[in-house]
């Protein structure tokens, strides 16, 4: 398979194979139970949206967000999954992650707390 990026922001399925989950991710556990619903929906549907990956070296990625998808493709025996491949630094990645988590959060706050929660992505470029 030719992984030779074309431009800096590009989409392609890659094998799962050649994906690695970030060091960085702040998302560390996930719920087994919402895993294996993800995956029989990845089985029948596949993965609608794509992961955003970093080049890692010549031949492989770096999972920026969507480990928690990445997890459900491999319970789910898929040979591939949609990316989006973008050169980033350290410092974006730990930034678009953070952004990425306060998204779930107010997420998870707003269906089942009812709370309105401030916009966080403001607060995470601060942070770094």
């Amino acid at each position: 398979m030719n992984t030779t990026i074309v431009n800096a922001n590009e989409y392609r399925d890659l094998p799962l194979s050649l994906l690695a989950e970030s060091t960085t991710n702040p998302r560390r556990q996930f719920d087994e139970a919402s895993l294996k619903e993800l995956a029989e929906t990845i089985r029948t549907q596949g993965v609608l949206s794509p992961l955003l990956v970093r080049p890692k070296d010549e031949v492989s990625f770096e999972i920026v967000f969507g480990a928690r998808r990445y997890r459900a493709a491999q319970m789910a025996e898929a040979a591939t999954v949609p990316v989006r491949i973008k050169y980033m630094t350290d410092a974006e990645v730990l930034e678009a992650q953070l952004i990425e988590l306060s998204v779930v959060v107010k997420r998870f706050l707003s269906v089942f707390a009812g709370l309105h929660v401030m916009d966080m992505s403001t607060t995470c470029r601060f942070v770094i």
